[in-house]
C-alpha cells in the first residue's frame, strides 16, 4: 500500500497545483472580458477572442474557461443560436452579453 501512496500523492497535488494556476489564467481573461462586453455588446466566441488579441487557437481556449466561469457565476449571459443550427455551427452564432453582476456577488 506504502508503494502507491506517494505517487497519488504526487498527482493530487500536481492536478491541484494545475487547477490553481487555471484559475488564475481564467480571473485575468475575465478582467479582461468585461470592458469587452460591456463596451461592444453582446459578441460571439470569435469577435472576443479577436478584441483581446488570443485569435489562436489555445486564445480561445483560455477565453471560453474564463467565459465559463463568469457564466456559472451569473456574470455573462448565453444568447443560444437559433432553433436548426446545426450543432458544429452552433459556436459560430452564441453571443455572449455582460449581465452586470457584482463580481464578488456569488
Amino acid at each position: 500500500m506504502a508503494d502507491y501512496f506517494m505517487p497519488g500523492l504526487a498527482a493530487a497535488v500536481g492536478v491541484g497545483i494545475s487547477l490553481w494556476l487555471q484559475g488564475r489564467r481564467n480571473k485575468k481573461v475575465g478582467a479582461a472580458l468585461e470592458p469587452a462586453l460591456r463596451q461592444h455588446g453582446p459578441q460571439t466566441l470569435h469577435g472576443l477572442a479577436e478584441r483581446l488579441g488570443m485569435n489562436t487557437f489555445m486564445g480561445r481556449g483560455r477565453v471560453v474557461l474564463a467565459l465559463n466561469e463568469l457564466v456559472q457565476s451569473g456574470q455573462v449571459l448565453v444568447n443560444e443560436a437559433p432553433a436548426g443550427t446545426p450543432q458544429l455551427e452552433k459556436v459560430k452564432h452564441l453571443t455572449y452579453r455582460w449581465a452586470g453582476g457584482d463580481r464578488g456577488a456569488v
